[in-house]
């Protein structure tokens, strides 16, 4: 880059945005407009998260329809030379049955089934029944609490 007289270096541009720059959640909206959209499939994306969510009375048939909406990504991916960092995925089956859904493949690579996600600041499980969430919240209360005991805690002196 020249500026004035000024000559920078040149360096090589792998890919990508810094994380947390202004630019990457625009960048993010505009280079996912046009994601696979399937019946049955519902996708949610927000910054550089994606949940895909199908529905199903059957687990292995939602296990199936998850399957097959991924195969179809995976071409959308590669179209697009956008790498997914299989290690940080991971799939959840909400159901009161103890069915095990089948395995689920990202770029041939297992992703391996979770107990509980976090997603958008929600802990979500398997049963949907918030036991997760309100442990992780009130353990978080918890840590505000002893930090700031020194004000509130009954010693203080701006307690009355």
């Amino acid at each position: 880059m020249r500026v004035k007289d000024e000559v920078s270096a040149l360096f090589p541009i792998k890919s990508g945005v810094p994380p947390g720059s202004v630019l990457g959640p625009l960048l993010c909206i505009l280079f996912t407009s046009d994601l696979p959209q399937v019946p049955n499939v519902t996708i949610d994306t927000f910054a550089d998260d994606i949940a895909i969510l199908t529905s199903h009375t059957n687990v292995i048939r939602a296990s199936s329809t998850l399957q097959e909406y991924l195969q179809i990504l995976n071409r959308w991916l590669q179209k697009w030379k956008v790498k997914v960092n299989e290690t940080k995925s991971s799939y959840l089956t909400f159901t009161l049955r103890n069915d095990p859904s089948q395995p689920i493949y990202l770029n041939e690579v297992e992703i391996p089934p979770a107990k509980t996600v976090k997603y958008l600041g929600l802990h979500l499980d398997t049963k949907l029944n918030w036991r997760v969430h309100r442990a992780k919240k009130r353990k978080q209360l918890d840590l505000r609490y002893r930090e700031l005991y020194w004000l509130l805690g009954r010693t203080s002196p701006y307690q009355q």
